[in-house]
């Protein structure tokens, strides 16, 4: 993980640190390109810090890799303390 997966991480646990949130809004914080945060958190679901849902139907709230909810897991939160 990089500084700008912990900024990710950071973005996720300020908006909604119990639940799902739209990761258009995660970005709103971020100002990254969207496929750019969309690939980072399909690799940080893969090492089990955030969980992702994702849309057959999107929305203005999806990334255009179909991303339509990110969630920051207790390994994630555990990063963010180290």
């Amino acid at each position: 993980m990089d500084d700008i997966d912990m900024k990710i991480l950071k973005a996720i646990e300020e908006l909604s640190p119990k639940s799902f949130v739209s990761p258009v809004k995660v970005n709103l914080v971020l100002g990254m390109d969207q496929v750019e945060l969309g690939n980072r958190l399909k690799l940080m679901k893969k090492s089990g810090h955030v969980d992702i849902m994702t849309s057959e139907y999107p929305s203005s709230l999806t990334l255009p890799n179909s991303i339509s909810k990110v969630y920051i897991t207790n390994l994630g939160r555990e990063s963010l303390k180290t």
